[in-house]
């Protein structure tokens, strides 16, 4: 295999994918700008959409990136991920209205889709043993890298653009196009150490779903994503209605205690993996913590807005540390080649993000309803009433989560089969 352009591969490729992750939830902490700006007051079910539009697109590109991946190469489907990637975040500079806004979210939405199966493939193809723990362990951490830089940066750079909601989500299209110019111009099929192309193997998605653990990691990534993608979403607003703080303070706080101890959970799941070779135990213990995390978080803020942050901490930290084991397991399941590894998790993905578009809207719903049913007259406690106890039922998800997880077989040598 040739290496010599590895480094170059990973350098294009890692921050290229972290943008992504960036834009995925980027909406979430400028909500009360993209309200106004939009004239959305009221109606936080179609609000909330701008952050789970992308899904739909990006389940039928993972989808069809996974099975054409096999005829394309592992190359050409990055490239095809970052033009879509780059175009529908450059639309935003031109998102005059919220339809505009939400059909440059759907682009890229497409994709953040093919890059899913690129990087499960590219992940196998491309690195020895030690190199896939580490890009497991950093996939892992995607989401989390990228929550904690929207979280801390989106409100700060649309105030510092003059306001402007739609430079500060397009800008990010420039080092997208960036990436886009230098891996056409740079990375060639021949630099690749990656063997030929595999046949496109028809009925991959039926194989998959006829393997009993894959089936059950579809399982739990949705309960886990119905709600990550719902917390995420809120937990600014969340904290700055129910704690009192500053749109600008929770935006802060809500990305020091949810995605950046989420990223200390993916590295100490990644040690955890390598340290006692084992997975399920670390999966399952991850969904407990979820659980704990978001009963603290919603009832701990009625103490203390720090005893509320200290519970996004607890949820962040296991929502981190399990993510490692599910990206690692297909790797290590028998009969899985390289574009099979690509299409479980395009599948594993796709199944989540089904539940990622529904969550937020139904959970805004379910947040109005409850607010109208407050009996204070004050429509700010009221809308913290309705965050707070519409989160506490999607909590529980993560106990469900947590009894399919005992059915997984350990995929590592240390816990195989049990």
């Amino acid at each position: 295999m040739k290496m010599k352009k590895l480094p170059l591969v990973t350098a294009l490729a890692v921050p290229a994918i972290g943008v992504g992750y960036i834009l995925q939830m980027a909406p979430s902490p400028i909500l009360g700008v993209l309200r106004e700006g939009y004239g959305l007051g009221g109606n936080d079910a179609l609000l909330n959409l701008c952050v789970s539009v992308i899904y739909p697109m990006t389940i039928a590109a993972s989808l069809l990136g996974g099975r054409l991946e096999g005829r394309w190469g592992t190359r050409r489907l990055f490239t095809w991920a970052l033009a879509f990637l780059a175009g529908g975040t450059l639309l935003n500079f031109a998102a005059v209205n919220y339809a505009l806004f939400l059909a440059g979210r759907v682009l890229f939405s497409v994709g953040f889709g093919l890059a899913i199966p690129f990087i499960g493939s590219a992940i196998m193809n491309w690195y020895g043993e030690k190199g896939r723990a580490r890009m497991n362990t950093l996939n892992g951490m995607f989401p989390f890298i990228g929550t904690v830089i929207s979280f801390a940066l989106m409100l700060p750079l649309t105030e510092g653009l003059g306001g402007s909601w739609k430079a500060s989500m397009g800008i990010w299209g420039l080092p997208l196009l960036a990436a886009l110019v230098l891996w056409v111009l740079l990375v060639r099929e021949a630099d690749l150490p990656a063997p030929p192309p595999e046949a496109e193997e028809a009925g991959v998605y039926g194989l998959l779903l006829r393997h009993r653990d894959i089936r059950l990691l579809c399982e739990i990534f949705v309960l886990d994503f119905f709600c990550y993608s719902y917390i995420v979403v809120l937990l600014p607003t969340f904290l700055s209605e129910a704690g009192g703080m500053s749109e600008s303070q929770a935006g802060l706080w809500a990305a020091l205690a949810f995605p950046a101890v989420g990223l200390a959970g993916g590295a100490l799941g990644g040690f955890l993996m390598s340290a006692t070779g084992m997975r399920k135990p670390i999966l399952s213990a991850g969904q407990l913590l979820k659980l704990a995390g978001i009963l603290l978080l919603t009832l701990g803020m009625d103490l203390s807005v720090w005893a509320g942050i200290a519970g996004a901490a607890v949820f962040g930290l296991g929502n981190g540390m399990w993510m490692p084991v599910m990206y690692a397991m297909p790797m290590e399941m028998e009969g899985m080649t390289p574009s099979r590894v690509g299409a479980a998790f395009a599948l594993i993905s796709s199944c989540g993000f089904a539940a990622g578009f529904v969550s937020p809207v139904l959970g805004g719903w379910l947040t109005t309803a409850l607010s109208a049913a407050y009996g204070g007259g004050d429509p700010v406690l009221g809308h913290a009433f309705g965050l707070k106890w519409s989160l506490f039922a999607f909590g529980f998800t993560n106990l469900l989560s947590f009894f399919i997880s005992l059915l997984l077989r350990d995929t590592a040598p240390a816990g195989r089969d049990r």
